[in-house]
């Protein structure tokens, strides 16, 4: 039976001659009516694409053949070569080209949009009052000082480590540790936005390069710099020489420990000068605050509201501190629209440049010491009182870490006097 099976078999069709019919339409090697097709040879010597036998201009990259164009357009080949190179090299997708899983490549953004939508976001929050305007200003100044140092047209997904490290290199050519470590915080807080927003796949890496200084340098500055205070003779000298208003600021600064944003947002309400109290929460955090006032401060007070300009905006009437221009004293302008370069807010604070130029008419100046050294003044002075909580709401300070602060529903006005009363002592010696 097995012969009888095999004899009945049929041969197998013997092969065609010449190359497989697939290879020969590849090649486009035979066509009854056209011919062979010849290849071209290169338009000139280093062209860096080769004929390929599909009739295309090739090259071989990462061990891929990548093709670009018919032999019959060799510019247009080598066009859309260079525009290609930089992502095929990178190992990706060039954009709107379709690659081997069928998936399109998606645009992935620049760093130019993800800052323009970070601080659209931003410019959300500041009108809604979840955020200061000081804050949204150093937010928009590091967004242009990133743009400049990273080169605003980049795409997201060409950011590297490597790239961040050279960019905190720059920025601390012209920064100390503080400054340095806050603008490393602000850029890691713009990449993740760029995650969070779903404009790139994964969290960005920044790598061991990109941190904040560490503790031991921010110390070593500080030694470096010396104390930001000033002391009881100095401080004689500057409210002799102050006007009414910068005096009032100073009292401020050392009876109450405000800031330049503090000051420059005081609204009237704030103030009761009959029972000499302040009362208002922090302009930058919202934290509440409370203090009782010095006798001179409360009359610096009431000088000011009889020399107050009147303010040019409705919306700034009720302010304690006017400039002669009738404007507040710190103030913020946004960037221009529609300027090609980047262009960042421009804070304008009246008071540290006033205080700035007593200083230097008094001879107290001291560089790295400013307006809001006085503030470190009243912390130092007021700390030897023993009495944290007491000094933490003057300031306008919660210390989170502490357990102890959350069961804190009051504190008298007896402990707040004791606090700035000491330091009314130091300061009258």
């Amino acid at each position: 039976m097995a012969k009888e099976r095999s004899r009945s078999r049929k041969p197998a069709p013997a092969p065609p001659k010449g190359p497989p019919v697939a290879a020969r339409a590849r090649r486009g090697a035979t066509s009854a009516k056209r011919g062979p097709r010849v290849k071209p040879a290169k338009p000139y010597p280093g062209f860096p694409l080769f004929p390929h036998a599909t009739g295309r201009w090739a090259k071989k990259i990462r061990g891929k053949f990548a093709f670009f164009g018919p032999w019959e357009d060799p510019q247009g080949a080598l066009q859309r070569f260079l525009d290609e190179r930089d992502e095929l090299m990178a190992g990706r997708v060039p954009r709107g080209k379709t690659g081997e899983s069928g998936k399109r490549a998606k645009e992935t953004p620049t760093l130019r949009e993800l800052v323009n939508r970070f601080l659209d976001a931003k410019h959300r929050r500041l009108e809604s009052g979840e955020m200061g305007q000081r804050a949204f200003a150093d937010y928009h100044a590091s967004s242009g000082r990133l743009l400049k140092g990273l080169d605003e047209h980049r795409r997201l997904d060409d950011i590297d480590s490597a790239d961040l490290g050279g960019l905190r290199a720059k920025l601390a050519v012209t920064m100390g540790p503080v400054s340095l470590g806050n603008e490393i915080g602000r850029v890691r807080s713009i990449f993740k936005f760029a995650f969070e927003s779903g404009l790139i796949p994964a969290p960005l890496r920044f790598g061991a390069e990109f941190a904040k200084p560490g503790k031991r340098t921010i110390r070593l500055a500080r030694h470096a710099r010396g104390p930001r205070m000033f002391e009881p003779p100095e401080i004689k000298i500057l409210l002799e020489a102050a006007t009414p208003q910068m005096k009032a600021m100073i009292l401020l600064g050392l009876n109450c420990g405000l800031g330049n944003t503090d000051i420059a947002m005081l609204p009237k309400k704030a103030f009761d000068l009959k029972k000499g109290l302040m009362n208002f929460p922090r302009p930058k955090t919202g934290i509440a605050r409370r203090a009782v006032l010095w006798p001179e401060t409360v009359a610096a007070l009431k000088q000011v509201a009889k020399v107050r300009p009147a303010a040019k905006r409705e919306e700034d009437d009720g302010l304690v501190f006017m400039t002669k221009y009738g404007r507040p004293w710190l103030s913020i302008d946004p960037p221009k629209p529609g300027s090609g370069s980047p262009r960042t807010a421009v804070v304008k604070d009246a008071i540290g440049l006033q205080f700035g130029k007593l200083m230097r008419a008094t001879g107290t100046h001291v560089m790295g010491r400013s307006f809001y050294a006085l503030r470190h003044t009243f912390r130092t002075v007021a700390d030897e009182v023993g009495d944290r909580p007491a000094v933490d709401l003057i300031m306008g300070h919660e210390n989170g870490q502490d357990i102890a602060t959350h069961y804190i529903e009051r504190i008298g006005d007896p402990r707040l006097k004791r606090v700035t009363d000491a330091v009314k002592a130091w300061l009258n010696g």
